[in-house]
């Protein structure tokens, strides 16, 4: 069959871009759901169980490629948004090879402390490999616009596509949302782009960032809110107020830590938190729901320290890496602050993960003392410092002042992704109860993995269960009357559901410690509430969100006023301060005690530089020059020998090899 000239522009104009785009669109979601999920079987599978949600992927991707056919240089713009999303699904299987959570918009909000993330994970021929993709991949861009030249603009095609794309999305979007196959927030990341599908979870990360400006927001508004907050009475809290006058309050944030006694299916030969269990039974405490699973720290982190919930926020942000990178925020050390107390983080990783660095001075926090500023680390198989460090920088802190301390203290050793092979040395091993046990296969491929991936997890678990003992007894001992609340981040990535464990998969539990008599309670929170919770117990009233807990739990508009006080603290007008934002960004120290250099001697071919405070971060500028630095012991240093007569010699602290967190004072050499 003769195909005419009329026929011919039909089939240029509108058959061929359509049927093109299509399939190019189809292609792409098999594609990238295959890298997703590191498999193209899982990929088929996802079609197979999930068609509309597989299809509703692909209404997204088919969207982003009509709208490159409205152009008159559809030809570039076509395969530059064909590239792009190729690209996106490269990038995040190459991420989940290093951390748990995928990609999602906020890495390119944050492009700048991703760039510098880079050294972290790779060497420096990956850095100049990803270097040389990258100025193939402009060079290539600007070929194409060389070569493709425009085109007789697309009218029906385009537009006919477009309404297609828009009208498939919206009815499988109002399907699956009627059908509840679909949630808008996600908890865990990882999960939902497995769950949804790549496509629409990357584009909804896109539009949700930040608090919505609720309809009510209004000075008026803000002022009924104050009033009520003021007038009401303690509602939400049991049991008495301990008889301790202004005591140091620390907080123990326990990396994955989860009673497994909860989990379904499994033994274990002995319990691998005993000291936790102990607490729970003498101690107040409770479930902690948080707003995170398997990962996501630092949001369980940033409702305890501040009062405020994630739920207002957008899908997959971290306030760390948006809104807390210019502005402060009410929070635990601001209002101990107005008590007189000065406020510690102690973290054994580096200070720049999450960009803890930045973020603290936010908080109020006046000290930050991370790995770069600890000696003695001892690091567990994948990796992770090990939590026995902390019980001495704990009383390091306590003792480094007369004055009453908040002391934030977060673990990292029983970090995931857990070691999937069978340990020799494991002291606590696991038994999967007899017959078919199922196990979810997100992460570990089989169930003997799956297996040795618990008893791993557990006996990072017990180890850490170690410390709070070493904690507890060492503080028990101490003068001062002393609080310390244990709690868990979020439960451990071994791709847990709801079915899998006996309590809530968004729960895990908190204990208050103290060295003074305090009378045991069971009282479930949320993370957000913890904090008003422990000033509660402590007959403490400070900050604006504390007072709101206390006091407002039991409104039925509870809920609706959490919002407008996070909004007006964080983005609106601050009306709640009725003046100007008291909370200041703070000039943090890092690290508890600053390295100090005091002497400089030759010993044959190198320099002896003697003092205080050095670590294996530490680095020796002479002249001006970073020098070939050797660690010795915490007061003692070994360079190279150079002429520095009459030159400036100091001290830095790195994180990784550039990023500098503080440095000592000069010391000029004679």
């Amino acid at each position: 069959m003769k195909i005419n000239h009329k026929n011919k522009k039909i089939y240029q104009n509108i058959v061929y871009p359509l049927a093109g785009t299509i399939l190019t669109a189809l292609l792409l979601t098999v594609v990238i759901e295959s890298l997703s999920r590191a498999s193209l079987y899982q990929a088929l599978l996802f079609f197979k169980q999930k068609p509309l949600l597989f299809f509703l992927n692909f209404a997204v991707i088919l969207i982003t490629l009509s709208i490159s056919l409205l152009t008159a240089r559809r030809k570039f713009f076509f395969l530059t948004f064909t590239g792009i999303w190729l690209v996106l699904g490269i990038v995040n299987r190459v991420v989940q090879c290093f951390r748990l959570t995928p990609i999602s918009a906020m890495d390119l909000y944050q492009a700048s402390g991703l760039i510098k993330t880079l050294p972290v994970y790779f060497n420096t021929i990956g850095l100049i490999f990803i270097g040389l993709l990258l100025l193939a991949g402009v060079a290539f861009l600007f070929i194409l616009w060389r070569k493709l030249k425009k085109s007789k603009r697309l009218v029906i095609a385009p537009v006919s596509l477009l309404v297609l794309a828009s009208f498939l999305f919206i009815l499988l979007f109002h399907t699956v949302t009627k059908e509840n196959m679909l949630q808008k927030e996600f908890d865990n990341l990882r999960d939902a782009y497995l769950e949804y599908g790549f496509a629409y979870c990357f584009t909804n990360s896109i539009f949700e960032r930040g608090i919505d400006r609720p309809k009510d927001y209004s000075k008026k508004r803000m002022e009924e809110v104050l009033d009520q907050i003021e007038n009401e009475t303690d509602k939400l809290y049991t049991g008495s107020t301990a008889k301790a006058e202004k005591p140091n309050i620390i907080m123990v944030q326990l990396e994955s830590f989860f009673d497994v006694s909860y989990f379904k299916n499994y033994t274990f030969s002995e319990n691998p938190a005993p000291n936790f269990t102990k607490l729970k039974e003498n101690c107040p405490s409770g479930f902690l729901k948080v707003p995170v699973y398997g990962a996501g720290t630092v949001n369980t982190e940033f409702e305890v320290m501040t009062g405020m919930s994630m739920e207002f926020f957008g899908t997959g942000e971290y306030p760390y890496r948006t809104v807390l990178r210019s502005k402060t925020c009410e929070s635990i050390p601001y209002n101990l602050d107005r008590n007189g107390y000065r406020s510690f983080v102690i973290h054994n990783n580096t200070a720049t993960f999450y960009n803890r660095n930045d973020v603290f001075p936010m908080l109020g926090f006046d000290y930050f003392d991370s790995c770069e500023y600890m000696n003695g680390l001892i690091y567990n198989k994948i990796g992770w410092p090990k939590d026995e460090v902390l019980t001495g920088e704990i009383l390091k802190a306590l003792n480094s002042d007369a004055e009453r301390d908040y002391i934030y203290t977060i673990t990292v050793q029983s970090h995931g992704i857990y070691l999937d092979k069978e340990q020799d040395d494991a002291k606590i091993k696991v038994t999967p109860s007899s017959g078919n046990i199922a196990y979810p296969d997100n992460l570990y491929k089989s169930l003997s993995g799956y297996v040795n991936a618990i008893e791993y997890y557990v006996n990072e678990l017990n180890e850490t269960d170690r410390f709070i003992g070493e904690l507890t007894e060492s503080l028990s001992k101490y003068e001062e009357p002393t609080v310390v609340v244990f709690y868990g981040d979020h439960l451990p990535p071994l791709s847990l559901k709801q079915e899998d464990i006996t309590n809530d998969r968004h729960s895990t539990e908190y204990v208050i410690w103290s060295n003074f008599p305090m009378e045991k309670t069971r009282y479930d929170l949320s993370a957000y509430q913890l904090g008003a919770y422990v000033f509660n117990r402590l007959g403490m009233e400070d900050g604006i969100l504390a007072k709101f807990h206390q006091r407002c739990f039991e409104d039925a508009n509870y809920r609706e006023n959490l919002k407008l006080l996070q909004y007006d603290l964080l983005y609106g007008k601050k009306y709640v301060f009725n003046q100007e934002n008291p909370n200041k960004k703070t000039d943090m120290s890092m690290g508890i005690y600053q390295p100090e250099v005091k002497e400089i001697t030759r010993d044959g071919d190198n320099l002896l530089i003697k003092g205080s405070g050095f670590t294996e971060c530490s680095t020796v500028i002479a002249d001006g020059k970073r020098c070939k630095t050797e660690f010795i012991n915490d007061t003692l240093l070994k360079i190279p020998y150079r002429q520095l007569e009459g030159k400036q010699v100091y001290v830095e602290q790195l994180a990784g090899e550039k990023t500098v967190l503080g440095k000592s004072k000069a010391f000029k050499y004679e």
